[in-house]
Order: C-alpha cells, then structure tokens, then sequence
C-alpha cells in the first residue's frame, strides 16, 4: 500500500513539473544536431560497455554526446571503473523517498538544451524517466510504451526480442534519414513520427 501511495504520488509530482518545463523543440534532424543526451541504467557492465561504445561512435560522427547513469548501488565501491569525463553517473542514495533523483550533476543534466535526448531504457525507471520529462532538450526520445511517452516528441514501440543495442543504432538509423521523408508541415509542436523495432 506504501508504495502504490508513493508511486502514485511521485507520478503526479512529475507530470505537475515536466508540464512547467520551457524549452525550444527541434526536429529530428542528426545531421544539423550537435548535443545529444543519453540517459541509461549503468547498474549492469554490459550495458555499461554498450553505451560506451555507443558514445564513442557518435564522437567519431562529429557529436557531442553526454551520458549519464543510473547505478543501482548507494555507492560506486567495487563498481566497474568509471569512465569519466565520458560519462557522469548517479546512485541510489541520491534519490528522495519517492525517488526522485537529486545533485549538481543531475541538475546540470536536465537543465542542459541538448539538441537530443535519448532516454535508453527497456524497462521504466522513475529516476531516469524523471530526468527525461523535466529536461530541457529540444527534441526528447523514448519508449513508447514508456510510463512518461507523453515527454517525447519521438518514440519507438519495441517488440518482445529487441535489445538495448538494437534500440539504440535503430534511433540513429531512422534519425539519419528522416530529412528524406516527406512532412506535412514544417513546423510543429510535436513530432507525429512513430517506429517500431
């Protein structure tokens, strides 16, 4: 019962905060983009790796990308290493009671325009997902089967054997080539485009 009371509660405070939020929208357009946010769980090494990898390849693409993590412990002690300045993390104790995530760096994050933000997360994670729905990027991506898809301009709905590797490349494919599609008006408020991987 606590924690439908406090799910409940958090769900409100959010959409109260990320319908405050003011930012400039962009389209979906990788090539004129020069920041781009990543948001993912770092908990697991693998997925750490993955997003690692990730950012590297969009650095070789002339990008700027800034990733930050979500580790599941109270502290980083027998953590894999941490690889900064590429990315920057945050960890359990650094969320209130109804989790809601809290620091200088968070708060750099969020308050940061990127051009792009990508919210890389299979699962619904309420500290990450706070993060993406208050943020002030210009253009936000995410699941659409996502607890917060009404803070993204872009979503992707995912089938039951996609991957976070496969989620992650197919965002650049289709933001890659998106420019080739035909659209009905040049400026909108919110994206209309809708994938499924």
């Amino acid at each position: 019962m606590l924690e439908k009371i406090k799910s409940f509660y958090a769900s409100l405070q959010l959409k109260k905060e990320a319908g405050k939020v003011e930012r400039i929208r962009k389209n979906p357009d990788l090539q004129s983009a020069g920041t781009i946010g990543i948001l993912y769980d770092a908990t697991t090494k693998e997925v750490f790796d993955l997003i690692k990898e990730f950012y590297l390849d969009l650095k070789q693409h002339k990008k700027n990308p800034v990733s930050l993590g979500y580790i599941d412990y109270n502290e980083a002690l027998n953590f894999h290493p941490l690889a900064r300045p590429e990315a920057d993390y945050f960890f359990k104790n650094q969320k209130n009671w109804y989790q809601k995530p809290s620091g200088a760096v968070i708060e750099n994050f969020i308050d940061e325009p990127f051009d792009i933000l990508i919210n890389l997360t299979l699962t619904d994670n309420f500290s990450l997902d706070y993060i993406a729905s208050v943020s002030k990027a210009g253009l936000k991506i995410g699941r659409a089967e996502s607890a917060v898809a009404f803070c993204y301009d872009m979503t992707f709905f995912l089938d039951k054997d996609a991957d976070l590797r496969s989620f992650a490349y197919m965002i650049i494919h289709y933001l890659s080539n998106i420019n080739n599609e035909k659209q009905t008006s040049i400026q909108r408020n919110r994206s209309s485009h809708y994938y499924t991987i």
